[in-house]
This record gives structure tokens, C-alpha cells and sequence, in this order.
């Protein structure tokens, strides 16, 4: 199996942040409940936007800072050697879209929810993608009135 290779299979699991999310419920939410769940998904659908084009600087800013250090950690990881410091968060971004390829990119396109809870200044989502992806755990918190995702899935997401 070849670095790039490698590379490849927990970047995957980075990738999978970034799905669309359109959220839904068991009981009829509250308008702040609605509204929430509304930021949450514009901060998915900035992401993807964001990730797919391989925008770092406006990746980072949708992640917390424990969130950053996760993903510069994993793309470190997950070079094998192949990098001698972790990344910035930014740079890690374009690895991730140079790595994952058009078929793992037009997937994370496709990407939808099945649960958003919302619990008080947390949020996690069930989100999917029907084909690339198993079932992914994302967690986001409400920081300074903004939501922003707070755990790389795979690490503790």
C-alpha cells in the first residue's frame, strides 16, 4: 500500500465532516430549536463548500480550536512519516481534497442527515452519504453565538 495510500483511508474519515445537513426530529421543535438547527446546517453546508474547494482558511474558521489541532494531528497521522510536523490547519484541508479524490468529494455533495439534537450550546448529527460513508457522529458547539464543528469524527467526533 503506497503513502498516498494510506493517507487516503483516515482522511476519508476527516472528509465526512463536511455533509450537507437538513435537520429533522421526533417532536416539533421551538423556533429557537429551528433556528439552531438551521445554523448548525448552514455551518455543515460552509464546510463542505469550504473543504471541497480546498479553501483552508475558511474551513478552519467553521472548527473549534480543539477541532484544528484534531485534523492537523490526523493528516500528521496519517502521512506516515511522510510529514515531519503537523500541518496547519489550513494546509491540512488541501491535503485532505487533494487526497480524497472526485468520487470521495462528489459524495460529501450528496451527504444528508438523519438526526440533529441540539443540547443547549452542543449539537451532534447522524449524517450519511449513502455510498462512500458509513454513518458519521459529528459534533458542533455554539461558540461566541456561532456554531462551530468541535470534534473530527474518528477522533472523539
Amino acid at each position: 500500500m503506497s503513502t498516498l495510500d494510506r493517507l487516503a483511508l483516515p482522511v476519508t474519515a476527516v472528509a465526512a465532516l463536511a455533509f450537507a445537513l437538513a435537520g429533522c426530529g421526533a417532536h416539533k421543535p421551538t423556533n429557537g430549536q429551528a433556528l439552531a438547527r438551521q445554523q448548525v446546517t448552514q455551518t455543515v453546508h460552509a464546510y463542505i463548500r469550504a473543504q471541497t474547494a480546498g479553501d483552508g482558511p475558511a474551513a478552519c474558521a467553521l472548527l473549534t480550536t480543539g477541532a484544528r489541532q484534531q485534523l492537523s494531528t490526523l493528516v500528521m497521522r496519517a502521512s506516515n512519516g511522510m510529514l515531519k510536523a503537523p500541518p496547519s490547519c489550513e494546509d491540512a484541508v488541501g491535503l485532505i481534497r487533494a487526497i480524497a479524490g472526485a468520487g470521495v468529494l462528489a459524495a460529501l455533495r450528496q451527504a444528508s442527515v438523519e438526526q440533529v439534537q441540539i443540547r443547549g450550546e452542543d449539537a451532534t448529527a447522524r449524517v450519511v452519504d449513502g455510498a462512500a460513508f458509513s454513518a458519521q457522529q459529528v459534533s458542533l458547539r455554539r461558540v461566541g453565538g456561532a456554531w462551530k464543528i468541535a470534534a473530527v469524527p474518528g477522533l472523539g467526533g
